[in-house]
């Protein structure tokens, strides 16, 4: 008896674990991008070199490509983006920042029709170029990427990503460049924590124990 129980909770927790993850791969298979929009402006940025360099965005001067929910958005409807600072110290022609920078809540946000949009962003990869274009100047291009979750107004927030370039053109020593942000926005859900299966087949297996005593008693 107790032998059968346990192979019915184990198919059960399976089973359960299966359709969770089946669901999970059709969310994904179904991801679909709804809207983009590039965000452009000035920034300061740290010369090419610095230890933990800082990428600051000082203005907002241009929006472009805005599709689905960010169609019609324009400079006036988005806030200056967030600074990030890098982990480690440029060198050669290319460099790996790692880590990435933390995190960013509330890295920018944007009105809409239905409402304020707030776009979280959290890097997963930093990296930087430095390239040298003649007469004493250099282009040096810090590029940071990674997932972002947008905060919906009336409807489920949901994910997507961002992509941040900072170039700065000039002598060495520069600090003054632009930024161009973009953003995509999907139509995926912000996943909801679910119990790994360990925990299901745990918690199936109380619920067995407790049947099973009932029966005996």
């Amino acid at each position: 008896m107790i032998a059968n129980i346990s192979r019915q909770l184990t198919t059960g927790a399976l089973a359960i674990a299966g359709s969770v993850a089946a669901f999970s791969f059709a969310g994904a298979a179904q991801a679909v991008t709804l809207s983009t929009l590039t965000i452009t402006g000035d920034a300061t940025i740290s010369p090419w070199g610095t230890l933990n360099p800082v990428l600051t965005p000082t203005s907002v001067t241009g929006v472009t490509g805005g599709t689905g929910q960010f169609t019609g958005v324009t400079a006036a409807n988005v806030t200056l983006p967030g600074p990030f600072t890098l982990n480690g110290t440029g060198s050669g022609g290319a460099f790996i920042f790692s880590p990435p920078p933390a995190p960013a809540p509330g890295f920018t946000t944007i009105t809409t029709g239905p409402g304020l949009v707030t776009a979280n962003v959290t890097p997963t990869s930093a990296i930087g170029t430095n390239v040298s274009i003649g007469a004493g100047l250099f282009q040096t291009v810090y590029t940071v990427s990674g997932p972002a979750t947008f905060t919906e107004p009336s409807v489920l927030n949901v994910l997507g990503g961002f992509t941040i370039a900072f170039q700065l053109v000039g002598l060495p020593g520069a600090v003054t460049g632009t930024y161009t942000l973009d953003l995509t926005k999907t139509d995926v859900p912000v996943p909801v924590a679910v119990p790994e299966p360990s925990a299901i087949l745990g918690i199936l297996a109380v619920a067995g124990a407790g049947a099973f005593a009932r029966r005996k008693s």
